[in-house]
């Protein structure tokens, strides 16, 4: 009587035995099923859960599928195939056909033709508009002059600096004719390049409108530069607004005798000069009592340098 225990046990023992094999076989007739079924090879779903559905288990899974060299989805993120690193997308059909070699939030991009959120501050100002090697960079015409036109768009760096060609994750002026379409180019005689941006030469300086307007005839550490009251005396700005005297690198009205001969005191009594501009009087030689605001009508060009 009692060996029935012992019988019961073994009994026991055997169904569990035979319970496990027959939950292994299934998992493995599963797993085997997942292999050969199409979601397999297209998009690495080649494993089975629990409940035998058919999921990405692995990164050997994402490592054989269509979904890893057609478009770099071969590393394995919380169940899904992503593309994880540049790797991934260089070794891509897309990197080849369509040059989305770099990648960006999970997928494969295109950085040339691509805009990052985290990047926009710096690409209206800089043209650094893309995440490369975690920092914003520039690396296409399109950041540098907002369009892959020969025009760039009128606030892009090209259009404002002259700084049109992406260079070392830079928008530099690497040409001539990265200068002369500038707007430093014809404001301010900066149309040559040097060391990525666009400067001044002293000969520049002297055929500029900078020259013209407000004496700044000469070049210094690429600019144009004031550097002498003559050249002061032949601007604009002497006539109208009496800017005619040197001082501190800069034209304006230091006498009596600057604002006299100006506009501004032939037409708006501002004959006296004070902190380098003409100020209120009553005419030529008549002092007034209250001094009137140092910027003028239409008769100045204020504001153009």
């Amino acid at each position: 009587m009692s060996t029935l225990p012992a019988r019961d046990n073994r009994f026991r023992l055997a169904s569990l035995c035979l319970l496990l094999a027959a939950l292994l076989a299934a998992s493995c007739d599963n797993t085997n099923s997942c292999k050969t079924a199409p979601e397999c090879a297209r998009l690495g779903k080649c494993s089975a859960d629990d409940k035998g559905v058919c999921v990405v288990g692995s990164a050997e899974d994402c490592g054989g599928s269509d979904s890893c060299k057609l478009h770099g989805q071969c590393s394995f993120d919380h169940g899904a195939c992503v593309a994880r690193t540049a790797a991934d997308c260089k070794s891509s059909s897309d990197c080849q056909k369509l040059a989305t070699c770099d990648v960006y939030q999970a997928a494969c991009v295109d950085l040339a033709k691509s805009v990052h959120t985290e990047c926009t501050k710096t690409c209206e100002s800089e043209g650094l508009c893309v995440l490369k090697d975690g920092k914003c960079s520039a690396v296409s015409r399109l950041h540098c002059a907002g369009t892959f036109e020969a025009k760039a768009e009128p606030e892009s760096p090209c259009a404002t600096q002259g700084l049109c060609t992406a260079d070392s994750g830079r928008c530099a002026a690497t040409s001539a004719d990265d200068c002369a379409k500038s707007r430093v180019c014809k404001d301010d005689a900066r149309c040559d390049p040097k060391d990525g941006k666009c400067i001044a030469l002293p000969e520049d300086c002297k055929k500029s409108n900078a020259c013209t307007n407000a004496g700044k005839c000469d070049a210094k550490d690429g600019k144009c530069v004031a550097t002498s009251s003559a050249d002061c005396r032949k601007s604009a700005r002497c006539k109208l607004e009496g800017a005619c005297s040197l001082k501190d690198g800069t034209c304006s009205a230091q006498s009596s005798a600057d604002c006299q001969q100006s506009s501004v005191c032939a037409q708006a009594k501002h004959c006296l000069p004070k902190d380098g501009v003409c100020i209120g009087s009553g005419g030529k030689g008549e002092a007034s009592s209250s001094p009137a605001p140092a910027k003028v009508g239409p008769s100045t060009i204020t504001g153009i340098f």
